[in-house]
């Protein structure tokens, strides 16, 4: 495992100050703004902390308020709104300095058998001859200001291979459409509730984007502003994130500052495990340098 997994793993230990508060006061992730997919694993790990019985996450909602601040910490306030023989509810707000920066709604439920269908995995390469985003990052280095490089060639905790490669530096119209085989970067423990935090929290890389190819820009575009305003996340079977998934992403439309994006995450073997869905903000400055 390397540092990068274990620092993300860390994420999700969470200090209890009260029955229904806990926070977060460690190094959180992004940059200059805390990144969304931190919020929503540590939402989810705070809400299972307040159950009790052997039930787990089928269904998360969620809207991004505010940045977050790198800098400051986090309280998580989880509001128990149902306990019921099935299926267990719950509430979280992540708050900084007083106010509310992220809020979802979490529904957990017992396993049960019933009837089972799925879509079919998209017939497409596997992970094995596709070049990591990592080594792609490190053959164009000498094109990156070296200003960024200590961000550029950060270690990374997700291994990701792109079907369809992405030209960072000179982004071109596509259709919208994103394929990315991903695994963590190591060992991650045999513990569900861990497995679906991680899964939730890469879940929020690369789904947006997959809205912004049909136009020709990318996050690293100085005239474009992007940022996830919501993200729901449905989860099908159970997670064993240690080997590789196929994250397969589609954008059926964008319009009014604003792109949607649908996601279905399967395991290499075709079983669909979970389903994203996100709205985020697209926002061309016609000015802006």
């Amino acid at each position: 495992m390397n540092k990068a997994l274990k620092n993300t793993l860390n994420l999700f230990n969470l200090e209890k100050i009260d029955a229904n508060l806990f926070v977060w006061d460690g190094k959180s992730t992004g940059y200059g703004r805390i990144f969304g997919g931190q919020v929503m694993a540590q939402c989810l790990m705070a809400a299972y902390s307040t159950i009790q019985e052997k039930r787990y996450a089928h269904s998360f909602h969620s809207y991004f308020l505010r940045p977050g601040d790198i800098d400051n910490k986090i309280v998580f306030d989880v509001d128990r709104i149902r306990d019921g023989k099935s299926f267990t509810t719950r509430r979280v707000r992540a708050i900084q300095s007083g106010e509310a920066i992220f809020n979802c709604s979490i529904s957990f439920k017992v396993k049960e058998k019933g009837l089972s269908h799925q879509a079919e995995m998209p017939n497409i390469f596997g992970p094995d001859d596709l070049e990591s985003e990592s080594e792609m990052r490190k053959r164009i280095k000498n094109k990156i200001d070296k200003k960024f490089h200590s961000i550029w060639l950060r270690e990374r905790e997700i291994e990701m291979r792109q079907v369809e490669p992405i030209d960072y530096l000179n982004p071109k119209k596509a259709p919208p459409i994103r394929n990315t085989w991903m695994k963590p970067n190591g060992r991650i423990p045999n513990d569900q509730k861990i497995n679906q935090a991680l899964l939730l929290y890469v879940s929020d890389m690369g789904l947006l984007g997959t809205a912004v190819n049909p136009h020709g820009l990318n996050f690293m575009s100085s005239n474009f502003q992007s940022a996830s305003l919501d993200h729901a996340m449905w989860f099908h079977n159970d997670i064993e994130f240690n080997d590789w998934h196929l994250y397969s992403m589609e954008s059926p439309i964008s319009g009014g500052a604003r792109g949607f994006s649908l996601g279905s995450i399967f395991t290499q073997s075709g079983q669909l495990v979970a389903s994203t869905a996100q709205e985020g903000l697209m926002r061309l400055w016609k000015n802006k340098k």
